[in-house]
C-alpha cells in the first residue's frame, strides 16, 4: 500500500505526471542551470574573499541563498496548479459560478465556491450561539460596543 498526498494519484494518473509537463520540464532545465551557476558564483566569491576583499564573504553566503531560493521557486512551480491560479483560475471560477446560476434547481456545482445564502448563515450563527453561551455573550458585547459607537 502506498501513501501519497491528496491529489497526487490524480496528478499522476488523471492528467499526466506533474513532473513531465512542459512547464515542469522548463523548470527542471532552469534549475539544472541555476544551481551549478550559483555554486560557481559562490566559489568565485570565496576566492575573492580569500584574496583580501571582505565583501566577498557576504557574496559567498548570498549565492547559496540564491540557489536555495531558486530551488524553492522550482518546487512551487511544479506543485502549483496553473488551472486554478491567475487568469485561468478566474475564468474557471466564473464558468463554475455561471453554471451554478443557470441551474439553481440542481444545487451548487461540485467544486464551485458558491456563497452561502444569508438565511443559511444566520441559521448557522444562531445555532453556534445556542451551542456556546460564551460565544453568545461575546457577540452581545460586540453588539453593545457597536450600538455605543453608533448612538
Amino acid at each position: 500500500m502506498t501513501f501519497l498526498p491528496a491529489g497526487t494519484r490524480q496528478a499522476m494518473h488523471g492528467r499526466g505526471s506533474r513532473w513531465l509537463t512542459k512547464r515542469a520540464i522548463i523548470a527542471h532545465i532552469t534549475l539544472a542551470i541555476w544551481i551549478p551557476g550559483c555554486a560557481v558564483a559562490a566559489w568565485w566569491q570565496v576566492g575573492i574573499a580569500l584574496g583580501g576583499n571582505g565583501l566577498g564573504w557576504v557574496y559567498s553566503v548570498m549565492w547559496p541563498c540564491f540557489g536555495l531560493f531558486g530551488t524553492i521557486f522550482w518546487w512551487f512551480l511544479i506543485h502549483d496548479d496553473p488551472e486554478t491560479l491567475g487568469a485561468r483560475g478566474v475564468r474557471q471560477q466564473r464558468a463554475l459560478q455561471a453554471l451554478a446560476a443557470e441551474a439553481p434547481s440542481r444545487g451548487p456545482v461540485a467544486g464551485s465556491p458558491v456563497a452561502e445564502q444569508p438565511d443559511d448563515m444566520t441559521t448557522r450563527l444562531a445555532q453556534a450561539e445556542a451551542d456556546d453561551p460564551e460565544l453568545a455573550a461575546y457577540n452581545a458585547y460586540l453588539a453593545s460596543l457597536a450600538d455605543r459607537d453608533n448612538g
